[in-house]
């Protein structure tokens, strides 16, 4: 056990949970106080998780400037992801950061830059990256189990955009279905997890990219009633690419997948085997490699992940800031990354070209 760290929330929606509850199972973590501009979030967390009316900021600065701080997870829309962050980093706090990290490219630069110049400690939530079958890919790939690699095929599908998503009903125009707000729809809410599970996987970055993407409902109702509102982001997006090595990538991302909860699949095909990720309620590994039996016979057979590879995201945050982080943990080097990654593809599907990196 390192130092304890007393830890901020700002922005008290539903991610906000996960924070909260990864910081209450960490023993170098506490929440000390939280951030809405909306007071009824801030009584929600109080009846589920008992904290008191002292802990409570209506404006983020006041929080960073409360001195009951020591790092912060800003769990907000995405819109105001980077002046928080560039806040905390004025004031030489760290921070966990949701995902995507911004709107753009460039806000992003500006985030990672002034990072580096003052050496805040920092994480960006790339959550998958702590499911232990994700972990254990990258460790048999970076081994050579599966030789030379050729293909990485995935998915991440949900079904939240459907029409009757909702007792029947479709989904309001939350947050996530406002260009100015969210950046882009599926593609920055899922994609973003499913474009840096490969790169963290393979350890590759993407040299190009092509993508078709679309909206399939184009009005939603306002929430709270009072007519509709438009949707001005993505419902699908599938995306064609390369990776380094010449490794071809495919990837389909949808809010429209009938019956699907939180669904990943990611596949992997090398020279010698091939591995197969999946996710719904729980994270799973299937192989296929080692003798010319089970090649031929097209047997799977789902392994055991060593209990090595089991990470907590939250206590990798500790451990970053007392020190003795993994290097496994996203950065915002990988977010600026990540959020290239988003912003091309968006050029691609709307002009038709192919965008090389």
């Amino acid at each position: 056990m390192g130092k304890k760290f007393r830890m901020g929330i700002i922005g008290c929606g539903g991610i906000a949970n996960g924070h909260i509850n990864g910081i209450n199972d960490c023993p170098d973590l506490e929440v000390s106080a939280l951030c809405d501009t909306v007071p009824g979030q801030l009584k929600i967390k109080a009846d589920l998780y008992g904290f008191t009316d002292d802990m409570f900021y209506a404006d983020y600065n006041d929080l960073l400037d409360s001195g009951k701080v020591d790092a912060v997870s800003i769990c907000t829309p995405n819109n105001i992801h980077c002046e928080i962050a560039l806040a905390a980093i004025e004031r030489g706090i760290p921070f966990a950061v949701e995902k995507p990290v911004g709107l753009c490219e460039a806000q992003v630069a500006r985030v990672l830059e002034a990072a580096e110049k003052k050496g805040v400690p920092h994480m960006v939530c790339f959550s998958y990256r702590f499911k232990s079958a994700a972990r254990y890919i990258r460790a048999l790939v970076q081994k050579g189990e599966l030789g030379g690699i050729y293909h990485i095929n995935g998915e991440y599908l949900q079904a939240w955009g459907l029409p009757d998503a909702r007792g029947g009903k479709p989904t309001p125009l939350a947050w996530r279905f406002v260009k100015d707000i969210t950046g882009s729809g599926a593609l920055g809410d899922l994609g973003c997890h499913i474009l840096d599970l490969f790169r963290f996987m393979l350890d590759r970055e993407f040299t190009r990219v092509s993508a078709d993407m679309d909206t399939f409902i184009t009005e939603r109702e306002l929430i709270g009633g009072g007519g509709t509102g438009k949707v001005d982001v993505d419902d699908y997006i599938n995306i064609v690419g390369q990776m380094e090595g010449k490794v071809a990538a495919n990837l389909s991302i949808t809010r429209y997948a009938y019956s699907r909860g939180n669904y990943q699949r990611v596949e992997i095909y090398g020279e010698k085997g091939a591995l197969r990720y999946t996710l719904e309620a729980e994270d799973t590994l299937e192989v296929n490699y080692g003798n010319e039996p089970m090649r031929n016979a097209r047997v799977w057979a789902e392994i055991p992940v060593p209990p090595q590879y089991e990470r907590s995201q939250m206590q990798s945050f500790a451990d970053i800031l007392n020190g003795r982080g993994d290097g496994l943990a996203a950065n915002l080097r990988d977010g600026l990354n990540v959020q290239r990654l988003l912003d091309q593809s968006v050029v691609s599907a709307e002009t038709g070209v192919r965008v090389h990196f």
